[in-house]
């Protein structure tokens, strides 16, 4: 077992190599190497075998296949959607239907509906936060804004619908059912859509794209591309696979294939071209609101997948977290102590593990033993869902933070701060949680007084 002294070096040393390969913008996975160098010397010291070691690697990688090829097809679907005229068209009729004034808080509003339909992020930002982005590009509008915005809409669905993938893993977790969590969610969920309109609404109200400062401005998309309804298609396709619960990737490559189709057809677009704008992304001079990364620019991020992987598997095989749990909550005399240590070890997880789905599992799993001698195991998936699960968002090196990074062409730090639904929640639930321990030692103190009485 991983002593205490070295799994403190360990977390330090990953926590920091992130964070000085981010700031010093060279590839996170180059940073990443220092904490799993350090996780990989501590296991073969505690014990652990190169063969068990080399086991452990190798499963944690292979769970990140699918990840990998959403990241792919990611870098493969916008610059397809601008070849083909998609998004050009899409921004094209977003201006003229789409009164400017509230763009940031209707963006919001249409990610928070989608994704809730879909109960998918990644799905919903790339049917519509990527033409979204391109209107506010035209529109003069901060972008890392309208990513916060578009960011925090889709995670309403995310961690909210009854169809999301996390929301589902949520209750298994911790032992519960969706229908028994829900209620539980509803508080926190309606507070901070809440605080999110009010937010967006008061940039709207005071930003320069006001329509009642400035006249909707024009694009030259018509010059380049033949702008046709047919150039829908891809994104129909898109939004209706989803619908259809068919694999994400397969939905990604069902639409990049339908704009190869219809661009080639109605664009003229020549081989040879498809094959530049795919592996290194739409870049015509004239249109620089339109520029995109490729296949090319994913292949570093598609390193840290793999390296993060590795990373998981090894924590997962050799259990070196699970003698830490019950000292993090066993002692916590309160509904609000147990939720600031439950959010707090989630949250860890999280900048250690590069994934959604680690943190909810092992957080979930591990403390509802725990949680459930004192508390409602539904109020254990509320405080995850508040803290954990949407977390996942706002750690630039976490797997789900770079799809939606990626997506929408922002850097996570620069959006974080407009993403006010993420950052919210952790509060948010903290203040639930003092409310009903508030409320539970009143109904102690009356039950005492009508004892005494009697």
């Amino acid at each position: 077992m991983i002593r205490p002294l070295q799994l403190g070096i360990m977390i330090s040393l990953t926590i920091a190599g992130l964070l000085l390969a981010y700031f010093m913008h060279i590839p996170l996975a180059f940073g990443f190497l220092l904490g799993l160098g350090s996780l990989i010397f501590f296991t073969i010291q505690a014990g652990t075998s190169w063969s068990s070691l080399g086991r452990s690697i190798k499963s944690g990688v292979l769970h990140t296949k699918e990840v990998v090829w959403i990241l792919l097809f990611v870098s493969l679907i916008i610059p397809a959607w601008t070849e083909s005229g998609t998004i050009p068209y899409l921004i094209e009729q977003g201006l003229q239907l789409i009164d400017p004034t509230y763009l940031v808080t209707l963006s919001f509003v249409f990610c928070a509906v989608v994704s809730m339909i879909l109960g998918t992020s990644t799905g919903t930002l790339s049917a519509i936060g990527i033409p979204l982005m391109g209107m506010g590009a035209v529109l003069q509008i901060p972008l890392p804004l309208l990513a916060g915005a578009l960011v925090s809409g889709v995670f309403v669905g995310d961690r909210t619908s009854p169809f999301s993938s996390a929301h589902q893993l949520l209750a298994s977790s911790t032992g519960t059912t969706v229908r028994k969590q829900y209620p539980k969610l509803i508080p926190t969920t309606i507070a901070a859509v809440l605080c999110s309109l009010a937010f967006y609404w008061i940039f709207d109200l005071r930003g320069d794209w006001n329509a009642q400062h400035v006249t909707m401005p024009t694009t030259n998309f018509s010059a380049h591309f033949e702008l046709s309804p047919w150039l829908l298609i891809p994104v129909i396709i898109l939004l209706g696979a989803n619908v259809f619960r068919l694999k994400t990737k397969y939905a990604f490559l069902l639409s990049i294939a339908a704009s190869i189709i219809v661009g080639t057809w109605l664009q003229q677009v020549s081989f040879v071209d498809w094959l530049h704008s795919l592996w290194r992304g739409y870049n015509l001079a004239e249109l620089p609101s339109l520029h995109t990364k490729g296949m090319l620019q994913m292949l570093d991020l598609v390193l840290l997948i793999a390296l993060a992987g590795a990373y998981n598997g090894i924590l997962e095989k050799t259990g070196t977290l699970q003698p830490y749990m019950e000292k993090i909550l066993g002692t916590a005399p309160s509904m609000t102590s147990g939720t600031l240590r439950t959010g707090l070890f989630g949250i860890i997880l999280g900048l250690l593990s590069c994934t959604q789905t680690l943190p909810i599992m092992m957080t979930g799993r591990n403390l509802l033993p725990l949680w459930e001698r004192k508390f409602p195991r539904e109020h254990l998936s509320r405080v995850i869902a508040d803290t954990a699960l949407i977390a996942a968002a706002m750690i630039p090196w976490n797997l789900l933070a770079v799809l939606c990074g990626t997506i929408i062409g922002i850097p996570i730090a620069s959006y974080v701060p407009y993403a006010i639904f993420l950052w919210s929640l952790p509060l948010l639930t903290v203040i639930t949680s003092y409310i009903i321990d508030l409320v539970n030692m009143k109904r102690i103190s009356s039950s005492r007084q009508n004892e005494l009485s009697q």
